[in-house]
């Protein structure tokens, strides 16, 4: 249900849980502007604004590893991250410097701790299809399968790692914003989710209130200076036809977002058009398959760093 692709249309069809005609142009039209005034926003955490800093310079891993310490809950998610059993080391992984010099490194630890204090700083209701429970347990997957298709592209077309963890991490930030700024039209977008499964989510987002979790969590990435790639995966990972600039961090996110439909048995992976982009990105089904197995053996470890981190 997390895959936004082509919307559909559902007509004739009456729907629970939406706002009337004129209160959701209304509502559309304040959300937009407070979004574009950025005043009412919640400020980017401390811990992300120091990192933000350390993308343009040569600080030594160490220097990470202390503004990283700081937050005694994201190292905490990166120590029980770096024990997946995927990495081999499990206990063996004690400290926080463990976890960065020998599992994660500079680079995907800077993108997980960025990614993982942004999105703490948001609340919305806890339960439900779209709550902060499923949020996280999809977004950390996503992180991963994103990165994981990343390493899998040629070295001359394949994109920053770290970046491509992030974007898999944040994409779907808009849903946290909406569930923090609005969080009863939230719960009501929550309900007609759970009501209606089958169809796309961001066909119902328009439908019922007139705004988008992706046109939202572009305007939060603006707000808060994120790297422009990021701002375009969060705004375009919707659309697999998007061929701008940064496009292929928005195609990688569409792409992961896909399989795990597939994966969960919300679409099939054959004869879906969507599928082209295995060949676009220049991936095969054998390399998918074995990134879902990864996915697989990870599933349960992420599920309890998901609980963590809604808590």
């Amino acid at each position: 249900m997390w895959l936004c692709g082509r919307a559909e249309k559902y007509s004739g069809v009456t729907m629970s849980y939406t706002l009337k005609p004129e209160r959701k142009q209304l509502f559309a039209i304040n959300f937009r502007q407070r979004l574009e005034s950025a005043i009412e926003l919640p400020p980017l955490p401390e811990v992300t604004r120091e990192l933000l800093l350390l993308r343009n310079s040569d600080v030594d891993i160490k220097r990470l590893i202390h503004i990283v310490s700081k937050d005694a809950s994201i190292a905490a998610q990166m120590l029980s991250y770096a024990r997946l059993s995927m990495f081999g080391y499990g206990n063996r992984i004690q400290t926080l410097d463990d976890s960065v010099m020998l599992v994660l490194g500079y680079d995907k630890a800077l993108h997980m701790a960025m990614g993982i204090a942004a999105g703490k700083s948001l609340r919305m209701q806890a339960d439900g299809p779209l709550g902060r429970k499923a949020f996280w347990h999809h977004s950390l997957q996503m992180a991963m399968l994103t990165q994981a298709l990343c390493m899998t592209l040629p070295a001359a077309k394949r994109p920053e790692p770290g970046v491509c963890y992030l974007a898999g991490l944040l994409h779907d930030i808009g849903y946290m914003l909406f569930g923090h700024l609005y969080p009863a039209e939230f719960s009501m977008l929550n309900q007609l989710v759970a009501q209606y499964p089958e169809r796309d989510v961001r066909e119902l987002e328009m439908s019922g209130f007139g705004v988008s979790h992706d046109m939202i969590g572009m305007w939060l990435m603006r707000a808060w200076n994120m790297p422009e790639s990021i701002v375009v995966a969060v705004r375009e990972h919707c659309f697999f036809d998007y061929d701008g600039k940064h496009a292929i961090y928005a195609k990688l996110v569409a792409f992961a977002n896909q399989i795990l439909r597939a994966e969960s048995g919300e679409s099939a992976l054959a004869g879906n058009s969507e599928f082209i982009a295995c060949e676009t990105l220049g991936l095969d089904a054998q390399q998918v398959e074995r990134l879902l197995e990864r996915m697989r053996e990870a599933s349960a470890p992420l599920e309890v760093m998901a609980r963590e981190l809604a808590a």
